[in-house]
């Protein structure tokens, strides 16, 4: 598992919480003790797991955290089908059951969780172990801030979603598959959000994204929702359907005939 990491990581903890961290450590084949230069810190303390960047100057701990600042504040409102996802997915409000939706690249689980507040069945796949570490732990904490009917709707797999896709049987096939895939920063200047440093350093970026859009347009019976930076091509030239656009993104979508 711990193959697919481009940069070594060490595991620490705040006092009290040495063995609990020190079982994952194991569990994850990562290195205990003091980082050296280069390397970054799964951490655990009383706020739950973070990645962070010890190096003077690092961009901060970085955790799936599904229940402050904006992202919060839409779960506690009450999310609908005014939002751009759940357009891009073709959801309309009062239509009955909702889609079987697959989150091919779960991250820290933003998208895996609008959907599931949206109402659907989500099948999370997430294949860094260390950032299927902190998507659990975020879910685990906003169950237990009184999210749990949504946090219940997703199953998150530590697995590459095309060998999930692969192994569903016809009848379990997702109608509706999910990508945002992580691609090089096109500019050394730009300056993108600590989470997106660090998950970077982590993983580098996707060179598998186009095998993954074929794997799921050809398992997806309704419909593959692409994210994408707003000015960026589309994945391998395939030219979308339709264009969901925002200002600083867009949802690419693949409509099955």
């Amino acid at each position: 598992m711990t193959d697919l990491l481009m940069t070594r990581v060490v595991v620490t903890a705040a006092p009290g919480f040495e063995l609990r961290a020190s079982a994952i450590a194991s569990d994850l084949s990562l290195a205990t003790g003091m980082p050296t230069d280069g390397d970054l810190v799964l951490h655990l303390d009383e706020h739950g797991w973070g990645l962070i960047d010890p190096a003077p100057g690092g961009p901060g701990i970085v955790r799936s955290d599904l229940l402050e600042g904006t992202f919060g504040q839409r779960l506690r409102r009450g999310v609908d089908t005014g939002e751009r996802l759940a357009k891009a997915m073709g959801l309309k409000p009062n239509t009955g059951p909702r889609p079987h939706v697959m989150d091919a690249t779960a991250g820290l689980g933003r998208d895996s969780v609008l959907a599931a507040a949206l109402g659907c069945q989500v099948i999370a796949c997430e294949r860094s172990p260390v950032v299927a570490l902190l998507l659990r732990d975020g879910l685990d904490r906003a169950r237990e801030a009184g999210l749990g009917a949504i946090v219940d709707r997703i199953d998150l797999r530590v697995q590459d979603a095309r060998e999930v896709l692969s192994a569903l049987a016809e009848p379990e096939r997702p109608e509706i598959v999910i990508l945002d895939p992580m691609f090089p920063e096109r500019s050394k200047a730009a300056k993108v959000k600590k989470e997106m440093q660090l998950l970077h350093r982590l993983l580098g970026s996707d060179p598998d994204v186009e095998p993954l859009l074929d794997a799921a347009r050809a398992a997806a019976s309704r419909r593959v929702v692409v994210k994408r930076p707003a000015h960026a091509p589309p994945v391998g030239g395939q030219k979308p359907t339709m264009i969901i656009q925002g200002r600083t993104a867009r949802y690419d979508v693949y409509v099955r005939a």
